[in-house]
């Protein structure tokens, strides 16, 4: 097998010493020659202790390396290339690093020209993760391993980046699912008593016509209410208003129907009403929607700050969930139901200077929203 020699491997090296890459030059022939005439199964066998691991790092005699691959392993360039054989390459520490090395050695018994494989690998600047390709050159048709060209590139940096890139895709599978879940049982409602009162209308009783009509009003209200948090939760911030805002404006425009009114409707509070009024009807339709059998809205006022409290007497959210509560997407109460509620509640309390806080009251669950006073 022709090799490329003199002028031709001095160029070579030229390149390599010039490489703007992590670039190491690896001289095959002597591994070849250890494992003359043995099968691949027993090559494997053998390079499966890690002292045969380690001696054959040391084996080959023509080596050449970038100044950048040099530093990608904690060494200042000199003459001689970085010493690794004195890291630790066992199975237990770099189990994807040594069945790469590995693979490396056997390529030549097996015809191999090309390996690509992602792994930590050990320096002295600590573990990095590593992106390596390994691949031989081919003259005359011929792979030639006497000249087997390793690039490795430390990709923490584009793996942090890929997994943004993973979580935002995921986000977006997750919203996507959320919108279809919520929303399918509202528009399915409302489809279905629109087709009775088209199809049946001269046939049904004043009474059934209203219960429909007014059903279909709510679940249209459900809709509207979901939408307003979807596009609230998108946003990382949204504009409030900061004015002076009539308790009583707000719980007239929100549906209190079962639950006790025991608010003081004449507190003025400040912050955007349109805000305020999304984040009480998100506490009551939860109430309503999870809570108990019971629901209650009252309000009280404590040095110039506001808390509107929406209490039920359900059994509370549980346990494995509470530290999440607030959390987009995340199970609220004991149906485990997914919802943007909540957190886009407490997003809007915050924005105008107040809170959306969760707390136990005797036998009471409390949902609370706090704001200063007008």
């Amino acid at each position: 097998m022709d090799t490329p020699v003199g002028g031709l491997q001095n160029e070579i090296d030229g390149l390599v010493s010039a490489a703007s890459v992590p670039m190491l030059i690896v001289d095959y022939t002597p591994i070849i020659t250890r494992f003359a005439g043995l099968s691949v199964e027993e090559i494997a066998a053998r390079l499966d202790n890690e002292q045969e691991l380690v001696h054959c790092l040391r084996l080959p005699i023509e080596l050449g390396a970038s100044q950048e691959w040099a530093g990608l392993y904690g060494f200042a360039y000199e003459d001689q290339v970085p010493d690794l054989v004195t890291r630790d390459f066992s199975a237990n520490a770099y189990p994807e690093l040594h069945r790469h090395m590995i693979s490396q050695f056997l390529a030549p018994f097996q015809g191999v020209t090309s390996i690509n494989s992602e792994h930590r690998a050990p320096t002295l600047a600590g573990d990095v993760v590593v992106r390596s390709h390994w691949k031989a050159s081919i003259w005359d048709g011929v792979p030639d391993y006497s000249r087997v060209v390793i690039v490795d590139l430390d990709v923490n940096h584009l793996r942090e980046t890929e997994q943004s890139i993973e979580e935002a895709i995921a986000a977006k599978d997750l919203l996507t699912a959320v919108i279809a879940h919520e929303l399918r049982n509202p528009i399915t409602a409302m489809v279905g008593f629109s087709s009775i009162l088209i199809a049946d209308w001269a046939d049904l009783e004043d009474d059934d016509r209203n219960e429909m009509v007014t059903e279909i009003s709510n679940q249209l209200g459900d809709v509207a209410a979901m939408l307003d948090d979807f596009l609230a939760g998108s946003q990382d911030s949204i504009h409030v208003d900061d004015t002076r805002v009539s308790l009583n404006e707000v719980f007239d425009t929100v549906d209190l129907n079962g639950v006790a009114n025991q608010a003081d409707s004449t507190i003025v509070v400040r912050g955007d009403a349109m805000r305020i009024r999304q984040i009480v009807r998100n506490l009551v339709r939860n109430a309503l929607k999870y809570g108990g059998t019971q629901i209650r809205l009252r309000t009280k006022v404590i040095d110039g700050r506001v808390a509107v409290q929406v209490l039920d007497d359900g059994v509370g959210v549980s346990a494995d969930v509470l530290g999440r509560l607030f959390e987009p997407y995340s199970p609220g109460r004991q149906t485990g139901s997914l919802g943007l509620g909540l957190s886009v509640s407490r997003g809007l309390a915050r924005q105008m200077n107040g809170d959306v806080r969760y707390f136990r009251d005797g036998p009471w669950t409390v949902f609370e929203l706090e704001l200063a006073a007008g």
